[in-house]
């Protein structure tokens, strides 16, 4: 396999290989030999296993070679505006802002941390050398899996470190803002790391949006590490140009009787893959995937997630949905692994697809690998059209056909985003969903 990917994918290799090599001096962390010993381990996996394809069974469903031919440029020195900023912003939270792939500590809200809260640039720890990165950065995330993480650890520049202390709650949720001004052709490469010492509380939502219109690619891997009774809530939200790529990856460790509650909205990008990788590395841990994408056109959404029950007596849970319009297609594959040893695990999981047109395609491939036997695991998947019945029911009160669609659109939506517990964020998120059903309004307008 790695040999057929290497030799699809050769052109794309030798190119980040030249990238690499005309930008490692300028690199965050460049002076420091394990920062630069990283970089260099990470263009050697790079170079051995290429970027996925579809011959790889988890990127069977999306195809990358737009991106491939797509031509970037560097990113512009942008004076970005608070007023622009501030409609993307959660309110009553504290927010880290980055511009085209920089942060951008004028327009962030910082001031008065909590005790037990410490926030840094990802940036400026590499330019620190902070050793501990070392032995961190990497290791959860893994360099030899089929993905961009390998590349992602070659060219990081900026992102967050967040690290929550031991028995430390933090009651304000935390925003990491990705912005992408308009018109930015440029391609970006953050680097998140969190760690929740034992018995540590947070939540923390991570937004990607953009200005205006822009063709850039966003690749971001986030790592997090929970310790022994850790509980990290954790929101992405994937607002960018319908002309832009965005590649995720989050990768989670729980220790025993830790908790991991992550939910997912994505409604922008041409092309989009939100991938989520948990390892419940102890008994008693717990974890929470649930998520949601909006699309239309020709939208591509993957949301992916593998799950490892590597310990005994733990519990995961997944609910996808996936709202469909036009052309646009979506993917939901969904992973769960049990290891021999790991009894008195509880898993399920399911997808759910609403189509509101014809011609809009849902993949599902829910997949269980289970070899204990003391277990109970489930998966499921539906693909469906509005509820005939209810349109009729509704129409028959005078309701026109276009409020009545969405209605039933938000209610399908809005099911997931009204369990979650913070305010400020169930408000934000609703936003976003109001402003994709006004967007798809005003589409069906112009045509």
């Amino acid at each position: 396999m790695t040999a057929i990917v290497q030799t699809l994918t050769d052109p794309v290799i030798a190119h980040y290989q030249a990238r690499f090599a005309a930008l490692r001096g300028d690199l965050p962390g460049a002076d420091h030999g394990w920062v630069a010993d990283l970089r260099d381990r990470a263009v050697s996996a790079f170079a051995d296993h290429g970027l996925p394809t579809r011959r790889m069974e988890t990127w069977k469903y999306t195809d990358l070679r737009s991106l491939h031919q797509a031509v970037f440029s560097p990113a512009p020195i942008s004076d970005v505006s608070a007023s622009l900023i501030a409609p993307h912003k959660l309110e009553g939270g504290f927010v880290a802002v980055y511009v085209d792939g920089v942060f951008a500590p004028n327009l962030s809200e910082l001031d008065d941390l909590p005790e037990g809260l410490k926030l840094a640039s990802l940036a400026d720890a590499l330019t620190a050398g902070d050793e501990g990165l070392g032995h961190e950065l990497g290791n959860i995330a893994g360099l030899d899996q089929p993905g961009f993480a390998a590349l992602n650890t070659a060219l990081m520049r900026d992102g967050a470190i967040c690290r929550v202390d031991k028995g430390a709650t933090v009651d304000v949720p935390l925003q990491l803002l990705f912005v992408t001004t308009d018109g930015s052709a440029a391609e970006t490469h953050f680097r998140n790391l969190v760690v929740m010492g034992e018995n540590s509380h947070a939540t923390l939502l991570q937004s990607y949006v953009s200005l205006g219109p822009s063709t850039g690619f966003c690749d971001v891997v986030t790592e997090a590490i929970l310790g022994q009774g850790a509980n990290l809530r954790h929101i992405t939200q994937q607002d960018q140009s319908a002309t832009a790529w965005h590649v995720g990856l989050i990768a989670v460790k729980l220790g025993r009787d830790s908790t991991f509650d992550s939910f997912v909205l994505s409604t922008g990008a041409r092309l989009a893959r939100n991938e989520i990788r948990v390892r419940l590395d102890g008994p008693g841990a717990d974890c929470t995937l649930n998520g949601i994408a909006l699309v239309r056109g020709r939208q591509h959404c993957d949301n992916s997630t593998d799950i490892d029950h590597a310990k005994g007596q733990c519990h995961s849970s997944q609910l996808y949905k996936n709202v469909l319009d036009d052309r646009a297609r979506s993917v939901f594959q969904g992973r769960i692994h049990v290891a021999p040893n790991a009894q008195k695990t509880d898993a399920h999981q399911m997808n759910r697809n609403l189509l509101l047109s014809h011609n809009a395609h849902a993949d599902s491939k829910p997949e269980l690998i289970i070899h204990a036997d003391d277990v109970k695991c489930g998966h499921g998947a539906t693909v469906g059209d509005l509820d005939q019945d209810a349109i009729f029911y509704l129409r028959s009160r005078g309701i026109d056909a276009v409020t009545v669609r969405n209605l039933m659109v938000r209610g399908f939506a809005a099911e997931m985003i009204d369990e979650l517990p913070d305010d400020a964020i169930r408000a934000h998120l609703d936003a976003a969903i109001t402003g994709w059903l006004d967007g798809m309004i005003a589409a069906e307008a112009a045509a």
